[in-house]
């Protein structure tokens, strides 16, 4: 599903303009952005959760050259689905 398939379903659903919904999921996006980033979590009631985590330095192998390469840490972002949806799509 692209982003204006996503809006257009949305919009349907709920009654609400397709500006207004994509006004919506801007301000979502931003609202999960801030709450991440300062290393908090949020959940998505019937969706999942989404939390950061962070992963330690590393050395890995090219597997072109065989050359090793230093991959430094950095913090990613994790998602848990709940267990609704999972079955809903198993």
């Amino acid at each position: 599903m692209t982003k204006n398939e996503l809006i257009q379903a949305i919009a349907d659903d709920s009654g609400k303009s397709k500006s207004d919904v994509a006004t919506v999921l801007a301000s979502l996006g931003r609202a999960v952005g801030g709450a991440l980033q300062h290393g908090g979590e949020l959940t998505m009631p019937g969706i999942g959760k989404l939390s950061t985590t962070k992963r330690p330095a590393r050395t890995a192998r090219n597997p072109s050259t065989g050359a090793t390469i230093d991959v430094p840490a950095k913090t990613v972002v994790k998602f848990k689905v709940t267990k609704d949806l999972a079955d809903a799509v198993a």
